[in-house]
């Protein structure tokens, strides 16, 4: 098998939840939520990808406060 050029990246494996989902949120309100989630998560990954960018690691200063 082929290894990729890229180093491999912390990752973090939840357990799936065996018992029924309960909605907390309205229909509305969940759609709202994904959305945010969404948006939280490309914001997260342009961030990374302008890191790592700029040749730096991809440390940020608030994880050493």
């Amino acid at each position: 098998m082929k290894q990729s050029a890229m180093p491999p990246k912390g990752q973090l494996n939840l357990p799936l939840l065996d018992t029924p989902v309960t909605t907390v949120a309205s229909s509305d309100e969940q759609k709202e939520l994904t959305i945010a989630l969404v948006e939280l998560l490309i914001h997260a990954a342009h961030r990374e990808l302008k890191i790592q960018a700029d040749g730096g690691d991809n440390e940020s200063p608030e994880a050493h406060a």
